[in-house]
Order: structure tokens, then sequence, then C-alpha cells
């Protein structure tokens, strides 16, 4: 148990920044798995590194959902 704890404090994972952004997502009609992801990677993004320290994998659940906003802003441009 020793072990993981040290583990986690090496890991700067933000509770609360995962609940809010995957709330915030699936409130915007993102869904949920792609939601879980992106939530996932944000939480665990590290500053101090190049990228946030994101893999390439972490950076493709991201950009999933900026792709998904991005479709459904502009869909509602375009709706009357």
């Amino acid at each position: 148990m020793g072990s993981m704890a040290i583990g986690w404090k090496m890991t700067n994972f933000n509770q609360n920044l995962y609940i809010a952004s995957r709330e915030v997502l699936i409130e915007h009609g993102v869904p949920w798995e792609k939601a879980e992801a992106a939530s996932l990677v944000v939480a665990k993004d590290d500053g101090t590194k190049p990228n946030f320290g994101r893999t390439a994998e972490d950076q493709q659940a991201v950009n999933d959902i900026l792709e998904y906003l991005q479709q459904e802003d502009n869909e509602q441009a375009h709706s009357p």
C-alpha cells in the first residue's frame, strides 16, 4: 500500500476537474465514453511538461472532443 500512495502523489490527478469536465461535456451532448476519456486526460495534465505530459492517445481523446463540439457549433450556426 505504501508504494501506491507514493505513485498516487506522483500523478497529479485533479478529481474535481475530472468530475466537472465530464459533467459539462455530457451536458453538451458529448457521448459518455468520449467525455470520460477526455476528462481523465485533462484531470492529469501537468502544466510543467511539454503538451501537458499527454501521450498521443491522450491528445487524440481531447481532439475527439474538440472535433465533436466544433461539429455541434457548426450545426447550430446553420439551423434556422
